[in-house]
């Protein structure tokens, strides 16, 4: 919040500078102190700190004494050696007399501060104060915005179909967003969730893999600052460990093929060196509730118009990220020796939840909810990618609206 102060005794002074700050946008009186002497203004100073002060030259130590020609400037100085105050970001002199402005210029000048000569008849003074005060709100909500998140939810899919067609598919009242020099066409919408809008932008990336989808992740969290960034979709499962269109929730996520490759006795040899990044705790939390919920899961299986596996499972487990498409039941077993309780194998993930916690402030929360297609086997097929991708924006679906915000 925009924090100002005016040291000044003078009451139609005050009025005047008043009347100029107020109006400008983004500034009103709640954001202004006031204090007619030093001490006043000292025990302001004690305890916040100001984005301006705005400090009459002439003012005097206590209410009960005169002015001081250079009580302002006794003032300052005491505020910069003791650190016991917080010293304002900016400070303007302001005087209605020559000589105060020529000694106060000297002092204010050292530290690239102003000093302005106040004359009512005149709107010199204000002009130069009110264009001070523009560039403070300027670069203030500049360097607060870069902080702060200005998008509840990006959503990013691997493939355009069956992916993020199932999510448009979604009844949020969606929108196509296109940004000028940008390749990528978003789609947006806002969600009503306990009467409060929640926005969200969905892309799909221009090919599967790691690399394209950290490239449009970190695209995404530069461009929308979201609080959360949500990868859906397909995945191949461990045979056994699910069944076809289980939802699968990445805890932890790696690259399983990260380490080195070697010869040893002329045979290839790899180590594997896995780094693992895991789910927010709380997200892991809402989400063992939703996978709790049997009522929820019973309605993303009411809804499909097909026939379909008779059960339904939310997972919270290991889901290892790739840059190939399996087929090889063989290197699913040493990506199972990398992690034993590992339940699916995809090609993104782990790009998505990397981008996320290399990005700068605000970084998002990293979210992956694929579910099972196929089994990584020469049994792989087509038939559920549809499917899997249904029960996976479903879950995203219930997740966002009952579970993510409260």
């Amino acid at each position: 919040m925009l924090k100002i102060l005016v040291v000044e005794d003078n009451q139609d002074k005050l009025r005047n500078i008043l009347a100029g700050l107020t109006s400008i946008e983004g500034c009103s009186l709640d954001n202004i102190d006031k204090a007619r002497d030093a001490q006043e203004a000292k025990a302001l100073l004690r305890k916040i700190s100001y984005d301006l002060m705005i400090l009459d030259i002439a003012i005097p130590e206590s209410s009960d004494l005169l002015p001081s020609p250079n009580g302002g400037i006794t003032l300052l100085n005491e505020i910069i050696e003791r650190d016991i105050y917080f010293s304002p970001r900016e400070v303007v002199g302001l005087t209605a007399y020559a000589d105060s402005k020529a000694l106060a210029s000297v002092s204010l000048g050292a530290d690239l501060w102003t000093t302005l000569e106040y004359n009512p008849s005149s709107n010199e003074w204000l002009e130069n104060l009110t264009r001070k005060l523009r560039h403070i709100i300027q670069t203030k909500f500049s360097a607060s915005t870069a902080q702060e998140y200005q998008t509840d939810i990006c959503i990013i899919t691997a493939l355009r179909k069956p992916e993020l067609s199932s999510v448009l598919n979604l009844p949020w009242g969606w929108s196509e967003y296109n940004i000028q020099n940008d390749p990528t066409t978003y789609h947006r919408c806002n969600v009503n969730i306990d009467s409060k809008d929640r926005s969200i932008i969905a892309a799909s990336a221009p090919r599967m893999g790691m690399p394209a989808a950290a490239a449009l992740s970190m695209k995404m969290i530069m461009q929308f600052k979201p609080r959360y960034i949500i990868m859906p979709g397909i995945s191949a499962g461990i045979r056994g460990k699910v069944e076809l269109g289980d939802v699968i929730v990445a805890d932890p996520s790696w690259d399983y093929g990260n380490g080195k490759r070697s010869l040893k006795d002329k045979v290839p040899m790899f180590s594997a060196a896995p780094h693992q990044i895991s789910l927010d705790p709380f997200i892991r939390k809402k989400f063992e509730q939703l996978s709790n919920d049997a009522t929820q899961i019973a309605t993303i299986k009411a809804k499909w118009p097909a026939k379909c596996p008779p059960a339904l499972s939310i997972h919270i487990a290991p889901l290892a990220s790739g840059a190939a498409v399996l087929e090889d039941p063989s290197i699913t077993e040493h990506i199972q020796d990398q992690h034993r309780k590992v339940l699916g194998i995809e090609m993104e993930a782990y790009g998505v939840f990397s981008s996320a916690q290399e990005s700068l402030a605000p970084r998002p929360t990293a979210i992956v909810i694929k579910s099972v297609c196929d089994f990584a086997d020469e049994e792989k097929n087509d038939d559920y990618q549809d499917y899997a991708a249904f029960t996976s924006a479903q879950a995203l679906r219930i997740f966002i609206e009952s579970y993510l915000f409260n």
